[in-house]
């Protein structure tokens, strides 16, 4: 099976019948960024994306979650979005909202809540059949728009994404050729966290999976706050942005033109200082 030729394809598909994921990708190929270099070792993209609005403000308290429809479920989703199966228990969709190239929202059949225990392997697997595409999971409280229904969601690798640890915030990087041992380093991350946030339901991260020369790497991102504070802001001191897995990983979104205009580097320092869980 060649599953990037066939996720191709249903690009294809999609944007010749779906209205809503043409005009989307279009308008994502005029997308404004710009690049903020601390030295030669770190670099921050920021992404001004109006049309994410709808993940970056979305209210995520039980009440809410309870009355909406949940989008990702069969039943709910568009007629038009169609998508192809994977391990018997997912189906690969390409994202109306897409951030990066070829986005993808992979969510399981099953409307189970947003927890990544035992699923690493599922991952891993995933970016095992797409080597150019980087794999990723948001946290229930950590970027999720929809913690009530387990998914993942890919793209196509840029080199923003695969930066892996810095001064900036925290990120345990696991590597190895065997699958098994990046799952069960992964079990061994999990019950530290845990550990530390006992109070969760599930300890608050992002993680990012990709293969390299035959390795697998997954880049877990420890998180201690859903939002910064600007996020809740008012007026000139407010910064609408929301982390999810690629804002901690170094593609941070913006969804005002006046937040990407005046977003600098000690903006983007106070933030991760906020949300990122130090572990040493």
């Amino acid at each position: 099976m060649n599953l990037s030729k066939e996720i191709n394809d249903l690009f294809s598909r999609q944007q010749e019948e779906w209205g809503l994921l043409r005009t989307a990708i279009n308008q994502r190929d005029t997308i404004r960024e710009k690049t903020i270099f601390w030295g030669d070792d770190f670099q921050v993209k920021v992404q001004y994306n109006p049309a994410r609005m709808v993940s970056t403000g979305a209210d995520i308290d039980a009440e809410t979650i309870e009355k909406r429809p949940c989008f990702l479920c069969a039943e709910n989703r568009p007629s038009l979005q169609k998508g192809i199966p994977f391990l018997d228990k997912y189906l690969i969709l390409c994202n109306p909202y897409p951030i990066i190239e070829n986005h993808l929202t992979i969510p399981l059949h099953s409307h189970v809540a947003q927890r990544i225990r035992r699923k690493v392997g599922d991952m891993l697997s995933l970016a095992e059949l797409l080597p150019g595409y980087v794999v990723f999971y948001n946290g229930p409280r950590s970027g999720a728009s929809a913690p009530d229904h387990f998914h993942l969601q890919a793209g196509l690798k840029s080199p923003v994404l695969l930066q892996g640890d810095n001064e900036l915030r925290a990120c345990l990087m696991i590597e190895s050729s065997d699958k098994e041992e990046v799952e069960e380093l992964f079990e061994d991350v999990y019950q530290y966290l845990r550990h530390r946030q006992p109070e969760e339901g599930e300890p608050m991260m992002n993680v990012i999976a990709f293969t390299e020369q035959n390795r697998y790497k997954l880049h877990l991102f420890p998180r201690r706050a859903h939002r910064p504070r600007q996020y809740f802001e008012t007026g000139s001191k407010q910064l609408m942005i929301s982390p999810g897995a690629l804002d901690m990983a170094g593609l941070i979104i913006t969804v005002r033109e006046e937040d990407f205009d005046k977003l600098g580097p000690h903006d983007i320092e106070d933030i991760y200082t906020q949300v990122s869980l130090p572990v040493m």
